[in-house]
């Protein structure tokens, strides 16, 4: 039906016509004084002619509605005049398009049938084959057309629904999936951090000569005698000077320390971050599980591991300085006695 549309109706609108009678199913030996009403169905279209006859010649309009096949979703109506000749039950009318197009159909007519050849778009030609009806036939088969058209457009925004539904899944997994990919990364960062062992050998190493240097200071401080005691006590206060220089050590010792607590502690945020932005995402498609090597227990569990972790660091780095400083205070108090007996 579509062909008939494209090369011989052109692009006028249809409009409703009042209902018309018919003649009856005579034998198709006499012209009609009135209008006879044709109906018929080819394809995925409908078309009505409404035929006048004087002797041979025919003159009248033809409606068209079809589902084109560019957008089956929807109706096209049409609507043109003819005119033309019958001779016998050959039949061929020309028909005027609402652009100026014309085009030429030719076929057979007797009372009850109507036979015309119309090309289709790829050059073969189909029969439209009409037979007497009404206005009333006509819009009920229109009616079913458009009820085609309306079911394939339902279908067509379900697929589309579809197709939407899918894609945004598709960008909500997405998203799942990487923040589910730093939650992991995070979280196996953290882990292996945590795993590896504090290094307190500078600690050790300082404070044991720290504790020489103090022994220094005591074994010097026991043996002044003399005329030259006053003198050997100023070594001693050198010698405790070395001590408090040696504690000092174990301050820069602890700022080391700073860098494995800074690291501890930026992976646990960077573990809390990733994993509220995986809860943020999870809520778009609650329903999809990512692979996520741990759950919200295990981020708690590891984060609470990295909280007492860097509190036993800092405690530990704290001691060593304190016995540090224990120790420096000591030497400048056994210094400052052996000045005091000696000079």
């Amino acid at each position: 039906m579509s062909a008939v549309i494209a090369t011989a109706v052109g692009t006028a609108v249809y409009i409703d016509q009042s209902e018309k009678g018919h003649s009856s199913t005579a034998p198709f030996t006499h012209a009609f004084e009135t209008p006879h009403l044709w109906v018929g169905t080819a394809d995925d279209g409908v078309a009505m002619v409404e035929l006048t006859r004087s002797g041979s010649s025919l003159s009248g309009s033809l409606d068209i509605t079809a589902i084109p096949s560019s957008d089956r979703t929807t109706t096209k109506a049409e609507h043109a005049a003819f005119t033309g000749t019958v001779d016998g039950s050959a039949v061929t009318i020309r028909i005027d398009g609402a652009l100026g197009s014309v085009g030429s159909l030719s076929g057979t007519l007797t009372s009850t049938e109507m036979s015309l050849h119309v090309p289709n778009d790829n050059g073969t030609m189909y029969t439209l084959t009409l037979r007497p009806g009404s206005v009333d036939d006509y819009n009920r088969k229109v009616g079913a057309l458009q009820s085609q058209a309306r079911q394939a457009l339902t279908e067509l925004q379900d697929a589309q629904a579809k197709e939407a539904q899918a894609a945004a899944d598709a960008e909500s997994s997405g998203k799942i999936d990487a923040a589910a990919t730093k939650v992991n990364s995070a979280y196996t960062e953290l882990k292996r951090t945590l795993g590896v062992p504090v290094d307190y050998s500078s600690f050790e190493t300082d404070l044991a000569t720290v504790r020489s240097d103090l022994k220094t200071v005591k074994d010097n401080a026991a043996n002044l005698s003399g005329e030259d005691a006053c003198t050997d006590a100023g070594s001693v206060e050198t010698d405790a000077g070395t001590v408090e220089t040696d504690a000092g050590t174990l301050e820069s010792d602890r700022g080391a320390l700073d860098y494995t607590i800074s690291d501890i502690e930026s992976q646990s945020t960077a573990l809390k971050d990733a994993w509220d932005a995986y809860e943020t995402a999870q809520g778009l498609m609650p329903g999809y599980t990512p692979i996520l090597s741990t759950g919200v227990g295990g981020v708690s569990n590891l984060r609470t591991n990295a909280r007492d972790t860097v509190s036993a660091i800092k405690s530990k780095g704290d001691g060593y300085v304190k016995t540090g400083k224990d120790l420096a205070a000591e030497a400048r108090r056994v210094s400052d006695a052996a000045v005091a007996s000696a000079c």
